[in-house]
């Protein structure tokens, strides 16, 4: 390994049996939203979308889980998830329309954010306040079990909205009937303005599972190799004796609720702590070190990705806008 790149990682990578090949493909499933997001903040300060809910930083969640899932098993994702939609390749165009509110976005313009789901990449729209999403899930488990087509669905929520009452309801009803449901919970350690230490005082929220008879864990959320193995080792396991698990990640929102809100509230040294954490920079490190990632490609890989986003934005940016329907 590479000494100044081994001083840049900040955890400890076990690749077990990945291959280079399934490495590389996590790294640009990571960097995909990444730089999406990037260019959507510089769109935001020009006026052409109009809020934005950042995820940067926590992208290996959203990744991970989605690469782990086979392709018609259902995501409940939340407002940060932009990773699940890009994992789950739906066209940049039609996401840069709807953060437009052009006629061609998922909601035809009524919204201009993650409020909407697609049946055809099988993406169950978010519901704001998020705690009903997982019994939405529960229903979805349900009928996966009836059918028995050992099928698993993955429902997002973060730190604040375990604070809910619908969410209590849903992990009771899924533990007692044994519906396969992985529970993903983001810990980012805010819940809007509100820090963790003001939210609960259990000391992690996988420990709640307990009270449910739930089998629980808690993963790095900032480790894709630990994401996605671990993931994958328990849908497996849940294909073959289908329950619910709760799954509590560990990372941290490094901008604000939203882009208008900032991070003040955020104590400087926290921020300054979870930069080096950063979930993207660190595997790409790691690659370096390994020697699976050179700078050619990581250069060639963001070229790649800049234009594909460059081209789908023209699209999108060439639309109609919608017109008043008021004289």
């Amino acid at each position: 390994m590479n000494a100044e790149e081994v001083s840049n990682i900040h955890f400890e990578y076990n690749r077990g049996q990945l291959s280079d090949e399934k490495l590389v493909s996590l790294y640009r499933a990571m960097l995909k939203p990444r730089l999406i997001e990037e260019k959507m903040l510089i769109l935001l300060r020009q006026g052409k979308i109009s809020k934005w809910f950042s995820g940067i930083g926590q992208e290996a969640i959203s990744v991970g889980i989605t690469s782990v899932l086979e392709k018609d098993e259902y995501i409940l994702p939340m407002h940060r998830n932009l990773g699940v939609f890009t994992t789950r390749e739906i066209p940049l165009n039609r996401l840069f329309s709807q953060w437009q509110g052009k006629a061609n976005g998922f909601t035809k313009g009524r919204d201009r954010s993650f409020h909407f789901g697609t049946q055809e990449f099988n993406i169950i729209g978010m519901i704001s306040h998020l705690g009903p999403q997982f019994g939405v899930a529960d229903g979805i488990a349900l009928a996966n079990k009836l059918k028995g087509n050992d099928k698993v669905c993955a429902v997002f929520t973060g730190d604040g909205g375990t604070s809910e009452g619908d969410i209590h309801e849903a992990l009771n009803v899924a533990s007692v009937w044994d519906l396969p449901v992985l529970f993903c919970i983001e810990n980012n350690g805010y819940g809007l303005s509100t820090p963790t230490s003001e939210q609960f005082n259990c000391e992690h929220l996988a420990d709640r599972g307990k009270g449910y008879g739930m089998e629980s864990h808690i993963i790095d959320g900032n480790n894709i190799i630990e994401i996605y193995t671990k993931v994958k080792a328990l849908v497996e396991s849940m294909r073959k004796k289908p329950r619910p698990v709760l799954l509590e990640f560990k990372t941290f929102r490094v901008r604000g609720h939203e882009e208008a809100s900032g991070t003040k509230y955020v104590p400087k040294e926290l921020l300054e702590a979870w930069d080096l954490k950063d979930p993207l920079e660190n595997f790409a490190a790691f690659l370096r070190a390994e020697g699976i990632l050179s700078e050619e490609k990581e250069v060639e890989f963001k070229t790649e990705i800049i234009h594909e986003i460059s081209d789908n934005l023209a699209i999108a940016f060439a639309e109609d806008p919608i017109s008043s329907t008021e004289s």
